[in-house]
């Protein structure tokens, strides 16, 4: 990555890091801003997954 502005979402929190001095603050809020897109995909995506397996688990 050399363009700091074209980072990855895992690699912009890493990036918040000082080599002295962390704000870990600021560390926490970009790693909690990377997580919430995962927790909303994986609320929707869950009970659709459940209810394809269960459909599945039936004897026709």
């Amino acid at each position: 990555m050399i363009d700091p502005e074209k980072v990855t979402l895992q690699v912009a929190p890493a990036n918040l890091n000082v080599l002295y001095n962390a704000d870990y603050a600021l560390v926490m809020a970009g790693a909690l801003m990377s997580v919430i897109p995962l927790i909303v995909v994986f609320l929707f995506g869950a009970r659709h997954f459940l209810r394809d397996l269960a459909a599945g688990a039936m004897k026709m």
